[in-house]
Parts: C-alpha cells; structure tokens; sequence
C-alpha cells in the first residue's frame, strides 16, 4: 500500500509545483504588462531585472515539478530512482523557490521518503 502512497504524494506533489510555477509566471507576466510589483518576493527593481528573476523561477518551479513527476512514475517499477528524484526535487525547490515550493516540497519529499522506506524493508 505504501507504494501507492508514494506515488500518489510525488505525482500531487509535482501537480501542485506546477500550479506554483503558473503562479510565478501569472505574476511575472503581471509586471510585465503593467509594471507594477504584486509581490515583494523579488529582488530590488534594477533596469527590470526583478521581473526577469521571478520568470525564472517559475521556470525552475515548472522543472522541478515535472522532476517530481517523472519521479513518481518511475517509483512504479525502480522505486530507488524513483524515490531519488522526488527527495531531489523536493528539497532544491525548499532551497530555491522557498514558500513558492511548501506544498509541492511537502508532498514530494514526503512521497520519497515513503518509497525509501520500501526499499528498505524489501531489502529485509
């Protein structure tokens, strides 16, 4: 059943960081468009460059999550690359995207742990 879990959390996990990343790039394409700032996530506003930073990260957002993903369907049948990718994914996005990545953090790790788990206890 834990396998199931795994995948479940790492494919919710990933969905979610793409929802995160659609949401980097709403705001980006908001400043673009009407220079405002909705957020003071970014940078200092130097020649436009902030918008530019915050582009970015939903670019890294959008990789990291499909990382996730493509970690939860190969937990399917190598649950070791499997859990590798969801617990990379997972924590770069803490590291990077900071609270842009809590849930989608949460749900990946979480799932690569639980599939970590597996192999350990098949192992025995």
């Amino acid at each position: 059943m834990s396998k199931e879990t795994a995948i479940i959390l790492g494919a919710s996990g990933g969905i979610f960081g793409v929802a995160a990343s659609a949401i980097a790039f709403l705001v980006a394409a908001y400043n673009f468009g009407f220079g405002s700032r909705i957020i003071d996530y970014a940078p200092s506003q130097v020649f436009g460059i902030a918008n530019f930073i915050v582009l970015g990260l939903g670019l890294i957002a959008l990789a990291l999550s499909m990382i996730g993903i493509a970690g939860s369907v190969v937990a399917r049948t190598e649950k070791k690359k499997g859990a590798k990718l969801m617990l990379a994914s997972g924590i770069f996005g803490f590291f990077l995207l900071f609270a842009l990545w809590i849930i989608p953090g949460i749900l990946l790790t979480a799932g690569g742990i639980i599939a970590m788990r597996d192999i350990g206890e098949e192992m025995s």
